[in-house]
Parts: structure tokens; C-alpha cells; sequence
């Protein structure tokens, strides 16, 4: 954080960056599901890869054993079919989505509760609730997936934003609080 300005911008435009992406989503969701079961093969295709790579440079310093290799094999083979077929994979992104997006919710409202009288406070529980009505909804109707994705990403990109530009006061008031 810039202590002279008591912003933090990088979040703030990484905030505005996941709104823009939330509104592309709304405008064109036939290929987001698609596009993000490519996206995500192709980051396990270089996780993979790297495992494998710091297993051969890094067996000996950090005490590595094949089951690294192991680890970097199924991230290659899970990314290569992500990447084959990935319209047939994009139906069960949504239930997967669903768990990591119930999880983000609980953690959000826990951290609401937690931080009394901290600045942004009611707009970190609202993110939570969408959070956890975004899972419901994928796991129920799991269409809905792009949809409540691009609004996910807006309120997220929002609560980024907001928190860059108002950091200043979230200190205050979480060292007040404490």
C-alpha cells in the first residue's frame, strides 16, 4: 500500500478489471462456460508442467519425492482433457464452482461478523449472501452458472475497488476495533 496516498490501486484496478469481465460475461455467456473449461486447462497443462520441472531442479534442496511427478502427471492429463473436450467438461464446472463459490460465502458473512464497526463491513456480508445464492443456483439450475458468474465478478470487482480506494479507513477502523 501507498502510504502517502492510502490507496491501494493495484486493487482497485483489479477490482475494475473483474467488473468489465463480469458485463463481457453478461454480453456473450454461450462461450464463457467454454472459455473458462479452456482456461482452466490450460493452467493445469503449466501447473503440471511445473511440478514436473521443479521436481528435476529441486529434489535434492527440498527433499522431493515421485509422488511431485505424480502430482505434475494428473495436472497435465486433467488440463489435456479440459483443453480436448471441453464442452463436455463445462457441464460440471458449475457444481464445482458451486462448492468453491458456498465456501467463499461463509468465509465473507464470517468476516462480516468479525469485523465490528469496520468501514465496507455491510457490503462484504452482502457479497457473502450473493456468494452463497450464486452456489445454490448452480448446483439447482446449473445453466445459470455465466450468469451469476458475471454478477459474482461484478459485486467482487466492486468490493475490490471499494477497498482500494477506502484502505485507509478499513485500517483505522480495524485498529480501533481491536
Amino acid at each position: 500500500m501507498d502510504v502517502k496516498t492510502k490507496r491501494d490501486w493495484g486493487l482497485f484496478f483489479l477490482g475494475l478489471a473483474l467488473v468489465i469481465i463480469g458485463f463481457v460475461f453478461l454480453v456473450v455467456p454461450g462461450i464463457t462456460l467454454v472459455a473458462v473449461t479452456s482456461v482452466a486447462g490450460a493452467f493445469l497443462v503449466m501447473a503440471g508442467a511445473f511440478d514436473i520441472y521443479a521436481y528435476a531442479r529441486y529434489r535434492d534442496q527440498m527433499d522431493l519425492d515421485g509422488w511431485t511427478i505424480v502430482y505434475g502427471v494428473c495436472d497435465i492429463v486433467l488440463g489435456a482433457a479440459l483443453l480436448l473436450h471441453p464442452v463436455f467438461f463445462s457441464a460440471v464446472i458449475p457444481w464445482v464452482a458451486g462448492v468453491f463459490m458456498a465456501a467463499y460465502g461463509i468465509v465473507e458473512l464470517i468476516i462480516a461478523v468479525r469485523a465490528k464497526g469496520a468501514s465496507g463491513r455491510g457490503w462484504v456480508a452482502f457479497n457473502g449472501i450473493v456468494s452463497l445464492l450464486c452456489a445454490l443456483a448452480f448446483f439447482l439450475v446449473p445453466a445459470s452458472f455465466v450468469i451469476f458468474l458475471a454478477f459474482f465478478l461484478i459485486c467482487r470487482g466492486v468490493t475490490m475497488a471499494v477497498c482500494g480506494i477506502t484502505i485507509d479507513r478499513m485500517i483505522s477502523a480495524s485498529h480501533h476495533a481491536a
